[in-house]
């Protein structure tokens, strides 16, 4: 199993160091990501942010489908 270490926290956003990595990511809340596709989408739905936004919010919502997990929002596939 793979080791994650909080390094530091805001709320909703979470520093973090994944083993095996030399720089930390940041850790965003599933609804919190969400909210901002849905912001986005109405100002700029066919940016390229839009898109790649878009991409990762599957990505999390199919990982917690995988997981057997229900989604943190109303919307989107559920287990």
């Amino acid at each position: 199993m793979t080791r994650i270490e909080r390094l530091a926290g805001d709320g909703n956003l979470q520093l973090a160091l994944l083993e095996g990595r030399r720089f930390p990511g940041l850790l965003i809340q599933g609804d919190s990501l969400k909210n901002l596709l849905d912001d986005l989408m109405e100002e700029a739905p066919d940016s390229v942010a839009a898109e790649r936004l878009s991409e990762w919010v599957g990505a999390y919502e199919a990982m917690m489908r995988d997981a057997g997990l229900r989604l943190p929002y109303p919307g989107g596939s559920q287990p």
